[in-house]
């Protein structure tokens, strides 16, 4: 049992709700669920009550689980107060410099940066941000940054990367596209398609992108009609028909009313998870200051697994 693990079970107990609770959460319902279950595992009771969640989609706490409740509350609690007391003695650096990589969505480094405000409010962060993922990691390499928020892979030596949230790919369409009357699509049926970019050089699984349609025999690399440099122009190229486009499933559609995220499909009508983006915030393996150490220890806490190649 770890306190991540306590910090999703209270937040889920919170709510009643496991969608609201991971959206609050900055973590994906399914990866929620698996370590509630695996809490209750190792605690050897249910917390939630598993007939009315399957049955009714109700979330309701058992016995044990409300009264497992007061006592998450307090060890959390009580974990909060040590980190600030540490920090009261250890932090003595008062501002940080952030890199984004330019693609990041605005939702997520705002995420990032209310955590931070959060539980070191004096702090002042300074965001610069970057071109591609490679420079982000450099920067950091190099100490021009005290911390990125990139995604994987690593290229450069000497950095460790708390993962913070992974996101699956959809298809961006026009919702007058031939195909968006479907609820999911396969890779084969976008033979032929035109197709809208950011490109190589910002570092978001250009290549992985190219093979795995490559392996469903679709041809993209010489469909593609424009390169753009942001997600706002490729939703506006979308938006007039120029073609479709590979993005986050996370990108914030709300206010696009003739766009569609299409959910990209197995041919046996799975899931497709062959590409997985990892977002990560960044630091330099050693040395590592305080502060630096309270805000990645505050992000595992809150959000993450920690990877290090």
């Amino acid at each position: 049992m770890d306190l991540r693990q306590l910090t999703y079970f209270v937040g889920v107990a919170e709510t009643l709700h496991f969608g609201h609770a991971a959206r609050q959460l900055f973590v994906s319902q399914s990866a929620l669920s698996q370590q509630i279950k695996l809490l209750e595992s190792e605690l050897g009771v249910d917390l939630f009550d598993r007939i009315k969640r399957t049955k009714w989609h109700q979330v309701e706490l058992t016995q044990a689980g409300a009264l497992f409740l007061v006592d998450a509350k307090n060890i959390l609690h009580l974990s909060e107060q040590a980190i600030q007391n540490v920090r009261q003695v250890e932090t003595k650096q008062s501002a940080v410099t952030l890199g984004v990589f330019k693609l990041i969505l605005p939702e997520r480094i705002v995420g990032m940066l209310d955590l931070f405000a959060t539980h070191f409010p004096a702090l002042s962060v300074k965001l610069v941000e970057l071109p591609n993922t490679t420079q982000v990691q450099e920067w950091v390499a190099t100490d021009r940054l005290d911390l990125g928020m990139t995604v994987l892979p690593l290229v450069h030596e000497g950095l460790t990367a708390t993962t913070y949230a992974e996101i699956n790919y959809t298809i961006l369409m026009n919702r007058s596209h031939p195909l968006s009357t479907q609820t999911g699509i396969r890779l084969e049926q976008l033979q032929g398609q035109k197709w809208i970019d950011v490109g190589r050089e910002a570092g978001v699984f250009f290549g992985q992108a190219e093979e795995i349609c490559r392996q469903a025999n679709v041809n993209r690399a010489s469909s593609i009609v424009q390169h753009v440099p942001s997600f706002e122009l490729l939703k506006s190229m979308v938006r007039m028909g120029k073609g479709i486009a590979f993005i986050p499933a996370s990108l914030d559609l709300q206010q696009e009313p003739n766009l569609l995220s299409m959910p990209i499909l197995n041919n046996d009508g799975t899931p497709f998870r062959k590409i997985v983006i990892q977002h990560v915030l960044i630091h330099k393996t050693e040395p590592l200051t305080p502060l630096v150490q309270a805000l990645v220890r505050l992000v595992k806490v809150h959000m993450a697994v920690t990877y290090t190649p």
